[in-house]
C-alpha cells in the first residue's frame, strides 16, 4: 500500500512536468496577461493611474519599473521565465498565491519594493528559484522507483498542494530573509537554508498543509545552525561518550591557560579614556597590573604618548583591598549619568571595582575600549578576585582550545571507531597461584 501510495503521488506530481518543461512564450497574449494581472495585485493603485492620460512611453516605463519592484531582474518578465525548469509553472505558483493569499502577497511585495537598505527580498526571483527547489525536493519529473514507499500525506488532503506548498515555502522565505539580515548578496545563501528548512520538514511527512507550515516555522534560522553544529559534532564524533569525558577532565588545565593569558593582559596594561560631566573624552589614563598580581598601578597620561614604566605611574591599589566587581548598569560612574540614549551605549563597556578607602568605600571606574577588552578585563580582575570566569569571551576561547586539543589526542584514533561504552573488564581467574617464586632454588 505505502508504495501504491508513492506511485500516486509521483503521477500527480508527474501531471505539473508539462508547464515546468514550458518557457514562457513573450507572444502569447494569454501570457502576457497574467503577467499584468500580478504585475497589478501587487501595484493596484498604480496600476490604475497607468490609464488616460499617458503616453505609451510613458505608460511602458511604468510597467517597467514595477516590474522590477516586483523582483524580475529584467524588465522584460519574459527573460526571467524563459529559463525551464521551472518555466510556466513559476508563473502558476506566482499567480495562484496573488489570488489565493492576496494580502499576504501585497504585504511580501510592497514591504520589500520600498526598502531602501538593499536588504529587499526579490519576489520573482524568489519564487522562480523556489519552484525549482519544490520541483527538486519533490522529485517532479523523475521516474518511479519500482520499490519506493516515500510519500507525504499532505499531498492527498487537498487538489492544489504543490501551489499551496509554495504558498506556505514563499512566505517561509521571506521570514528566513529577514532573520538573515540578508542582501541581494546572500541570496544562495537563503536559498540553501530554506531548502534545509524544507527538506527537514518534509522528512517528518506532516499529515496536512497546516502541520506542515506549523512545524516548518517552528524550524528558524538560529535552529537550523544549531541542528548542523550538532550534526557536525555527530559526524566528528566529538559528541561519544569517551570524547564528552575527555573534554571534561581538559577544561580545568585549559581554564588555568585562559586565566593564565587574562592575567598576563592586565599585566601589560590598557589605555582608557575619562568620561566627564560634559562628555568629553580628551583625557587618558593608563592601569596595568603589577608582575607579581599583588597591586593595580593607574595614573593620567597624554595621547599618543609611550605607555608608561610601572614606577611612574602614581597610583596603587592593593588586590588584597578589592571587594567587588560591578559591571553594566551597576556601576556608580553609569548609573549616575541617567539613562540617555548615548549612555546606554556604554553600559556593555562599563566596569568598576570597589575598594576600602579608609572607614568608607571608593570606586575605580572604567569604560574599555572595545568589547573584546571588557571581556579581558572582567575575567582578569574576576581571576584575581577568585571568581569564575563568564564572559562570552572565555566560552569562545574554551570551546576553541577543547576541539583543538581534542583532535590532537585523537591524531592517532583516526579512522578508529570509539564505542559508546567502554569494554568489559574480565573476570578475575579462579586460581592466583600462578607466581613463581623466585626464593625457592633447585637442588
Amino acid at each position: 500500500m505505502a508504495h501504491h501510495l508513492y506511485v500516486l503521488q509521483a503521477l500527480t506530481l508527474g501531471l505539473l512536468e508539462p508547464r515546468m518543461r514550458t518557457p514562457l512564450d513573450p507572444y502569447s497574449q494569454e501570457q502576457r496577461e497574467q503577467l499584468q494581472a500580478l504585475r497589478q495585485a501587487a501595484f493596484q493603485s498604480e496600476g490604475e493611474s497607468l490609464g488616460s492620460g499617458l503616453s505609451a512611453d510613458r505608460r511602458r516605463s511604468l510597467c517597467a519599473r514595477e516590474f522590477r519592484k516586483l523582483g524580475f531582474s529584467n524588465s522584460n518578465p519574459a527573460q526571467d521565465l524563459e529559463r525551464v525548469p521551472p518555466g510556466l509553472l513559476a508563473l502558476d505558483n506566482m499567480l495562484y498565491f496573488s489570488r489565493h493569499a492576496p494580502s499576504a502577497y501585497s504585504r511580501f511585495v510592497l514591504e520589500n519594493s520600498s526598502r531602501e537598505d538593499k536588504h529587499e527580498c526579490p519576489f520573482a526571483r524568489s519564487s522562480i528559484q523556489l519552484t525549482v527547489l519544490l520541483c527538486e525536493l519533490l522529485r517532479v519529473g523523475e521516474p518511479c522507483s519500482e520499490t519506493a514507499q516515500d510519500f507525504s500525506p499532505m499531498f492527498f488532503s487537498q487538489d492544489q498542494s504543490f501551489h499551496e506548498l509554495f504558498c506556505v515555502s514563499i512566505q517561509l522565505l521571506n521570514k528566513t530573509w529577514k532573520e538573515m539580515r540578508a542582501t541581494q548578496e546572500d541570496f544562495d545563501k537563503v536559498m540553501q537554508v530554506v531548502r534545509e528548512q524544507l527538506a527537514r520538514t518534509l522528512a517528518l511527512k506532516p499529515s496536512s498543509l497546516e502541520l506542515f507550515r506549523t512545524k516548518v516555522n517552528a524550524l528558524p534560522y538560529g535552529e537550523v545552525l544549531r541542528l548542523r553544529q550538532t550534526e557536525r559534532l555527530h559526524q566528528e564524533g566529538t559528541l561519544a561518550p569517551p570524547i564528552l569525558e575527555l573534554r571534561e577532565k581538559l577544561k580545568p588545565e585549559l581554564m588555568g591557560l585562559i586565566r593564565q593569558q587574562r592575567l598576563l593582559r592586565l599585566c601589560e596594561g590598557t589605555l582608557f579614556r575619562k568620561i566627564s560631566s560634559r562628555r568629553r573624552q580628551d583625557k587618558l589614563w593608563f592601569c596595568c597590573l603589577s608582575p607579581n598580581h599583588k597591586v593595580l598601578q593607574y595614573g593620567d597620561m597624554e595621547e599618543g604618548a609611550s605607555p608608561p614604566t610601572l614606577d611612574s605611574l602614581p597610583e596603587q591599589l592593593p588586590v588584597a583591598d578589592i571587594k567587588a566587581l560591578l559591571t553594566g548598569k551597576d556601576c556608580p560612574h553609569v548609573r549616575e549619568k541617567g539613562s540617555g540614549k548615548q549612555n546606554k551605549d556604554l553600559y556593555e563597556l562599563a566596569f568598576s571595582i570597589s575598594y576600602d578607602h579608609g572607614e568608607a568605600e571608593a570606586y575605580l571606574n572604567f569604560i574599555a575600549p572595545s568589547k573584546r577588552e571588557f571581556h579581558l578585563w572582567t575575567d582578569g580582575l574576576s581571576a584575581l578576585l577568585g571568581s569564575p570566569m563568564g564572559s562570552e569571551q572565555t566560552r569562545l576561547d574554551l570551546e576553541q582550545l577543547l576541539t583543538m586539543e581534542t583532535k590532537l589526542r585523537l591524531l592517532e584514533l583516526e579512522n578508529v571507531p570509539i564505542p559508546e561504552q567502554p569494554p568489559p573488564i574480565p573476570p578475575p581467574p579462579t586460581n592466583f597461584n600462578f607466581c613463581y617464586d623466585c626464593s625457592i632454588t633447585e637442588p
